[in-house]
């Protein structure tokens, strides 16, 4: 009975498949726990925190928005001069509560470098009201926990930008009073406080496009990040310490999981369908082995033939069976996801405000120039380009006119730039830079002198600007000849040095970089306006 059993096809089929279904159970088993699910949660796990960094960059460049701030006020004569008490109009000139409200400013403090109160400007929390005092007394108490912080970061060690907690959270920048070509001694300190308060979240969630939240919370240096699952939500958070205090603000996204939920199931069901599929088939042939073994057996074949050879792409599109819709879909997403492929690589290369290549983009072209020049024995000019006095400008026309002054002077230069071939891209506020390779100093200047007449012929209205009533351009160029290594850095050195003097020397002028230049002070980055 035993040997029967043994070569019985129903009883072989019965061992193989069920062997087959036990191994095949254990194998989805061993690769879901240590394998499939690891790996869905891994992808859950990182889109979420890229979600988070992207909310964590929102906030940094919060920080440096506001610093940028601090520094074109602090770094200007007129605050100089303010803190030494000799320009009295300084603060009717330059304070109202349009202009907080416009900036989002809640509190600017001006210390003296002993750090003294020199005058103090804000909004009131509860009321909403301008004030302005030289001590944190009377009606503006209020601002007494703030000053006092603001003394305690300048007795110690100043942070450029930090988060301070007191009445509520805030950004807080900090910046040394020096004069506008940030020239010393320094005269005192400058800080300006921005409220992280409903309306700024508001701002910053239709920035980000992410449901965020902020909350006060003690700080964790050992879990500054928190990623919590519950049900079909994730709630991810970042903690950023509170100067002077063992607490952070705890920026937090909160988001669905469906996707991730729907994968899970989806695949949970395609195990259960195997399983069961299986289990059917085994008694199927147990009970019904004469009647329905060789369509079962036929099926099963069609079911893991290997696929055949894949078409060409557009042979699978004029298909009108299934995998033509699927070849049609996978198109779509595929040219979908390159045009976005292509739109993120084009907004972190270029400016948004004038189309220009930005300054990431020319630091890589500079590299690359650099090498070039080295390898082939050729010249390599680059420029730096200023709008002269642009700070009067805005200071006059308003910061909105300030950027169509800079979007029609960027149209100018990148006209002047595909005529000529060259890479022009803005690297500062007003500050714009040049690559020119192959071009000797005579073609260097000629291009200069061609970029300066383009923005000439804009004869854009500029009634403060000491140079002419019109928006000017000063040009600086240097030659990777007269840098003084081969490293890109400093041949964009000779450039910011022959701009410099540009400007000493009047405005509305090209300078050529020689060699003397080097014995004079070498102006950093951002160059007085």
């Amino acid at each position: 009975m035993g040997q029967r059993l043994s070569v019985s096809l129903r009883f072989r089929f019965f061992a193989v498949l069920g062997g087959l279904l036990i191994v095949a159970m254990i194998a989805l088993a061993v690769i879901s726990k240590w394998l499939i699910f690891p790996a869905l949660q891994a992808e859950e796990r990182t889109a979420v925190q890229r979600e988070l960094d992207r909310a964590t960059r929102s906030l940094m460049l919060n920080q440096e928005n506001l610093l940028a701030q601090a520094r074109d006020w602090s770094h200007w004569d007129d605050t100089y001069r303010f803190i030494e008490g000799t320009n009295p109009r300084y603060r009717d000139v330059n304070f109202s509560q349009q202009m907080f409200e416009d900036m989002n400013y809640h509190l600017m403090a001006f210390f003296t470098l002993q750090g003294d109160v020199h005058f103090l400007a804000g909004l009131e929390p509860t009321t909403g009201r301008y004030q302005t005092c030289t001590a944190a007394v009377d009606r503006c108490a209020w601002m007494a926990p703030w000053v006092e912080t603001m003394q305690s970061a300048m007795a110690e060690h100043v942070d450029p930008t930090a988060l301070y907690i007191e009445q509520w959270p805030a950004i807080v920048a900090a910046s040394q009073i020096l004069h506008t070509d940030e020239s010393g001694p320094p005269n005192g300190w400058l800080f300006k406080v921005r409220a992280m308060d409903d309306a700024w979240l508001e701002r910053m969630v239709d920035y980000t496009g992410l449901p965020l939240s902020l909350d006060v919370t003690p700080y964790d240096a050992d879990q500054p990040t928190e990623l919590t699952f519950s049900g079909d939500q994730v709630r991810a958070s970042q903690q950023f310490p509170a100067f002077g205090r063992n607490e952070a603000v705890s920026l937090g996204i909160e988001l669905n999981r469906v996707q991730y939920l729907a994968s899970l199931t989806t695949f949970r069901y395609i195990l259960a369908w195997t399983a069961g599929l299986m289990l059917l088939v085994i008694g199927m042939v147990l009970l019904l082995l004469e009647r329905m073994v060789l369509k079962p057996l036929r099926q099963l074949t069609a079911l893991t033939q290997p696929s055949c050879p894949s078409p060409d792409s557009d042979h699978l599109t004029l298909r009108r069976d299934e995998i033509g819709l699927l070849a049609r879909a996978y198109l779509e997403q595929l040219t979908c996801q390159q045009q976005l492929n292509a739109e993120l690589l084009r907004m972190s290369t270029h400016d948004s405000l004038t189309e220009l290549p930005n300054r990431r983009l020319f630091d890589q072209r500079l590299i690359d120039g650099v090498s070039h020049a080295n390898e082939h024995n050729v010249p390599l000019a680059v420029m730096m380009l200023d709008i002269d006095h642009f700070k009067l400008y805005n200071d006059d026309y308003g910061h909105q006119q300030g950027d169509e002054c800079l979007k029609k002077v960027a149209t100018a230069l990148q006209n002047e730039a595909i005529r000529h071939d060259v890479l022009i891209a803005r690297t500062g506020g007003e500050e714009f830079s040049a690559l020119l390779p192959g071009a000797t100093p005579q073609q260097a200047k000629a291009f200069a002198h061609a970029l300066i007449h383009a923005v000439d012929q804009l004869r854009l209205p500029h009634g403060t600007s000491p140079v002419s009533h019109y928006v000017t351009i000063s040009v600086g160029i240097g030659m990777l000849s007269d840098s003084e290594t081969l490293l890109p850095s400093a041949v964009m050195a000779t450039a910011d040095q022959a701009l410099y003097l540009a400007k000493a020397q009047g405005r509305h002028r090209v300078v050529l970089f020689e060699p003397p230049l080097a014995s004079c002070p070498v102006s950093k980055q951002n160059t007085p306006s």
